[in-house]
């Protein structure tokens, strides 16, 4: 079985959202088979920042959209953009 590298764009819903809160949920609603590799948070625009998170996951179908869900549901996160998924 392959393995998917796949980086993603956590945009919070105002200045007020921690992004560090965020980053700490991210391992407990990660689905199975999904690994993260790095979790960054940057400045994006008018004071807000936006948590860059980078995951390696199992290459099996539905993974990508689970994960995306899984993050979508997380309080204070108001957009997920998927910056670059690869097969390695």
């Amino acid at each position: 079985m392959g393995k998917v590298a796949a980086v993603y764009n956590l945009m919070p819903e105002g200045t007020e959202v921690a992004m560090e809160g965020v980053a700490a949920k991210i391992p407990e609603i990660a689905p199975e088979g999904v690994k993260i590799v790095k979790m960054e948070t940057k400045p994006f625009a008018f004071g807000l920042k936006v948590l860059v998170a980078t995951f390696l996951l199992d290459d099996v179908e539905g993974i990508i959209d689970r994960l995306e869900a899984s993050l979508q549901g997380i309080e204070g996160v108001q957009n997920v953009e998927s910056v670059s998924v690869s097969l390695i």
